[in-house]
């Protein structure tokens, strides 16, 4: 018999979304700090990663 250990899941997007509301600021706003390669719906995809 083996145990088997399975990590638990951590929704990194969840935790993006939790940082972002800490600093008090909107999706486009991240984006716009973030660069030119970011938008708004970029930022919103990340969100709703779970990794």
């Amino acid at each position: 018999m083996t145990a088997e250990t399975k990590k638990p899941k951590i929704h990194q997007g969840r935790n993006v979304k939790r940082f972002r509301e800490m600093l008090g600021i909107k999706q486009s706003a991240l984006a716009f700090e973030l660069g030119e390669d970011w938008n708004q719906q970029r930022i919103s995809l990340i969100e709703q990663k779970e990794v």
